[in-house]
């Protein structure tokens, strides 16, 4: 699938494989601010996992032009997407890494919906909601081949040992942001205790299924002395009980 040039009101444009998905998650991104709009001062350090084909970076640097902005995506196809999209708006310094982050480093099984790039997964199983809910809204046959999946075998690190080895320079996580359709907890299990201590804010979608929680994820948070609030999302917490979390300190 090649990816298309997408236009969006106010002048902003971007590369995408499903157009349709775009303009969603630029909806969430740029208007809904799911993920804050805390003052992160002049020149934050942000870490974007689950990065998809970069809106998110994109917008962090749009908002804060001294960002030093490190992302990652594991699923090839859409990565090479978002290096097309830096070219685009002619950012060079965002760092893109393609492995996954984890609980542990290795290897894992990792599935791929070209039909809609943004929603694949460590946790296939964690999809059933949204593919029925596809099904009921424009039939089986759209829902089968939206949720057509290619399966992958993705790298993955742990975020503490990550960011220890391609950026040491770095005391502080200004911002946090994790998008990774239910492996939340697995990328959290990946700080080290001792680099808690660093993360000033995080804002995570968490989708509220058999393999991952709200409430686990609260929880976590809390415990690693960080205040804790969160919403339904605005356009999938009814439907899907999607829900973001922010949590600073």
């Amino acid at each position: 699938m090649s990816p298309t040039l997408i236009e969006f009101d106010g002048g902003f444009s971007c590369y995408a494989l499903s157009e349709i998905e775009a303009r969603f998650i630029h909806q969430e991104v740029f208007v809904d601010h799911a993920y804050g709009d805390e003052d992160l001062g002049e020149a934050p350090f942000i870490v974007d996992v689950g990065a998809n084909i970069g809106l998110f970076s994109l917008n962090m640097r749009r908002r804060y032009p001294g960002a030093r902005i490190v992302a990652y995506e594991p699923a090839p196809e859409t990565a090479c997407v978002l290096r097309r999209n830096l070219e685009l708006h002619g950012i060079t310094d965002i760092t893109v890494h393609t492995h996954a982050l984890g609980a542990e480093a290795g290897t894992a099984a990792f599935t791929y919906y070209p039909a809609m790039p943004g929603n694949s997964t460590f946790y296939p199983e964690g999809k059933a909601r949204q593919k029925q809910v596809t099904a009921e809204l424009l039939g089986a046959e759209q829902a089968e081949a939206s949720f057509a999946s290619n399966p992958l075998t993705v790298g993955v690190e742990r975020l503490s040992r990550s960011l220890a080895e391609h950026h040491p320079d770095r005391a502080v996580i200004d911002l946090l942001k994790i998008d990774v359709e239910g492996a939340e907890l697995d990328v959290l299990a990946g700080i080290d205790e001792t680099d808690w201590a660093r993360i000033r804010n995080v804002a995570l979608e968490v989708h509220n299924t058999a393999v991952s929680q709200v409430d686990d994820v609260e929880e976590l948070l809390r415990d690693k002395g960080m205040t804790v609030t969160s919403e339904p999302h605005p356009l999938l917490g009814q439907v899907l009980g999607v829900c973001n979390v922010r949590a600073y300190r």
